[in-house]
């Protein structure tokens, strides 16, 4: 969003928000690109979330440019707090790699390491440039030194719009994020990545029976494929087997269904030009 916002698209973005509360019922909202002034205008227009959750800007700055997040918690239930901003440093250049927060429930949960990214546009980083590539393994590496050094099976949740797929070397190789169960219980550092089934345009009848959607973003302009899968969520293996306290719901790990009515995707007016995500993960109990 701008650094000023219209009331049309701040009832548009309102309006998506009110589905994530009241039909997917979400316990957490990682709201994208959102100057100070969009959250105030959202804030303002959407007086439910307000009572309902606590909202955790994270407008941190990182060299000549700022993060553009703010994360929203259910209000005595979920506990979220900022840790680190991850920037890759190079010369004068400096790349918005993430923001760590660290999650649990109010009862004591397990923590869990949620890294929200946003990487640059294919507009001004081309899919083969090598710098994106760069991006995805300096992510790699600085998760390695952070995070597995203090715990061999830690609880991490990876999520956002990469500007790449699933099956991009960034993502894939360097990141290190695979579509195989079997290989990650083998070496138990892989990722996870439960977005390489939505690559397809099956549709069944029933939306609850869908087994994959289409992609997240529409590319009118697309040669092959109007569809992108750029935003997704990528577990630990900690979650995706429920080791250390959490389980990724796979079937339920998707597109927001409930929201693509009222996106109008497709139009070349449309306001929004990615549909959210969903991820779900259960506790697990000893």
């Amino acid at each position: 969003m701008a650094a000023t916002i219209s009331d049309a698209v701040a009832l548009a973005a309102a309006d998506v928000l009110m589905r994530l509360m009241n039909v997917v019922l979400a316990d957490i909202i990682i709201l994208g690109e959102m100057s100070d002034s969009a959250i105030a205008a959202l804030r303002d227009k959407c007086p439910d979330a307000v009572a309902r959750y606590t909202w955790l800007p994270a407008c941190h700055p990182a060299g000549k440019s700022r993060f553009s997040v703010c994360v929203l918690s259910r209000k005595d239930y979920v506990h979220v707090q900022f840790q680190d901003p991850i920037l890759l440093e190079d010369g004068k250049s400096v790349t918005k790699v993430g923001l760590r927060f660290a999650v649990r429930l109010w009862d004591d949960s397990q923590w869990i390491h949620l890294i929200v990214s946003h990487w640059p546009s294919r507009l001004h980083l081309d899919r083969h440039d090598s710098g994106r590539t760069h991006i995805a393994a300096f992510l790699r590496h600085w998760i390695e030194d952070k995070i597995f050094r203090g715990s061999s099976h830690p609880n991490i949740v990876l999520v956002g719009d990469f500007n790449d797929e699933p099956f991009d070397e960034g993502l894939e190789r360097y990141l290190r994020a695979t579509r195989d169960h079997d290989k990650i219980k083998r070496n138990p550092k892989l990722f996870y990545n439960p977005f390489w089934r939505h690559l397809s345009s099956f549709e069944h009848r029933l939306v609850k029976h869908h087994a994959a959607d289409p992609g997240t973003y529409f590319h009118r302009g697309g040669r092959d494929t109007w569809w992108r899968t750029f935003d997704q969520l990528i577990v630990s293996s900690a979650v995706l087997f429920g080791t250390s306290g959490w389980r990724l719901d796979e079937a339920s790990t998707r597109v927001v269904p409930e929201a693509q009515a009222g996106f109008e995707i497709r139009s070349t007016r449309r306001i929004f030009d990615h549909l959210p995500i969903v991820g779900h993960i259960e506790r697990q109990y000893p």
